[in-house]
């Protein structure tokens, strides 16, 4: 089926999640024209006459299921690495592992500290 890259991949997520092209841009940092561009070449690889469609095709693909996603933790981040998307591509999960790992330095700090 269709060999979607990541940020192809996750804009045929976040179009199923109901984010704009826009909105996305905004969170990822880069032009509204660019995401553009990933949605339309994710649509032609899934053989999907507009970006509804190409969800509803990769939904059929197996590439989305349908379950709901947790984001914006290190959960979230770590089932970005297991279904073999790049979890740099989703800005909340990376914050969150940002602050998971800071977190866990914090507790090392902490410890070494009180020994």
């Amino acid at each position: 089926m269709a060999d979607l890259t990541g940020r192809e991949r996750a804009v045929v997520l976040a179009a199923a999640n109901g984010t704009s092209y826009r909105d996305l841009a905004h969170q990822w940092g880069i032009e509204e024209i660019t995401v553009r561009g990933y949605g339309h070449r994710a649509i032609r690889k899934l053989g999907g006459r507009s970006i509804a469609h190409a969800v509803f095709l990769a939904c059929q693909a197996g590439i989305l299921d349908g379950r709901p996603r947790r984001h914006g933790d290190h959960a979230g981040y770590v089932a970005h690495i297991r279904r073999g998307e790049d979890p740099k591509d989703c800005e909340p999960c990376r914050t969150g592992e940002r602050a998971y790992r800071n977190g866990l330095d914090s507790q090392r700090h902490d410890k070494e500290q009180a020994a």
